[in-house]
């Protein structure tokens, strides 16, 4: 291969990862408790009994996530815009869900990262607090300007949480065995009291 085509290779190979980023935020604002402990408890419970509903699910999930990046794509426009132009109350009912939406997913993320980070943390404090701190954290990275930052952060989370998730799949099948201990009933996950729990694997 020469100098050129190296040259010419690597160029692509940055030009995907710049495009990655919109991409990697996405995934981390798409990223929540139902992932990082729903998921895992879902496996330590069920074990592979709910993988292929999950993998249903995000397929079916995965159109929704594209509709709105695909319509501002191709009309240039925001989604407000878009509402707007069916209607004023199209857009009013839009802005009044996605506030009270943003609110409590706001708050209920803040409230899990914080118990998160209360694992973390060698000393004692009240989640309240530490839910704060963390809010306050991202308002001033943003506010001063740091996009970027915030970006290159996210993207640290999330190629942590990947390479996890890949170490993880691949002990877990190196450690499956298809005929599980004679006196081991695994619980099935199909009845009415884990249906909460199914709802919110799901996401």
């Amino acid at each position: 291969m020469s100098y050129s085509a190296e040259t010419s290779f690597f160029a692509r190979c940055i030009a995907l990862l710049k495009l990655l980023g919109p991409g990697v935020l996405m995934a981390t604002a798409a990223v929540g408790g139902s992932h990082l402990v729903a998921s895992t408890q879902a496996g330590a419970k069920f074990g592979w009994q709910l993988a292929l509903l999950i993998l249903v699910v995000n397929l079916l999930k995965y159109p929704f996530f594209r509709a709105g990046v695909s319509y501002t794509i191709s009309t240039k426009q925001t989604l407000q815009q878009g509402y707007l132009g069916m209607g004023r109350r199209y857009l009013a009912v839009a802005l009044g869900l996605n506030t009270i939406a943003s609110v409590v997913n706001a708050a209920a993320l803040l409230l899990f990262a914080a118990s998160l980070l209360s694992y973390f943390i060698p000393f004692d404090i009240a989640i309240t607090l530490s839910a704060s701190v963390v809010l306050a954290l991202i308002l001033i990275i943003l506010l001063a300007g740091h996009f970027e930052g915030l970006d290159n952060i996210a993207k640290g989370i999330m190629g942590v949480l990947v390479v996890a998730t890949v170490a993880v799949f691949v002990v877990a099948l190196s450690n499956y065995s298809a005929s599980p201990a004679p006196d081991v009933a695994p619980p099935s996950p199909w009845t009415l009291a884990t249906l909460g729990f199914l709802v919110v694997t799901m996401g």
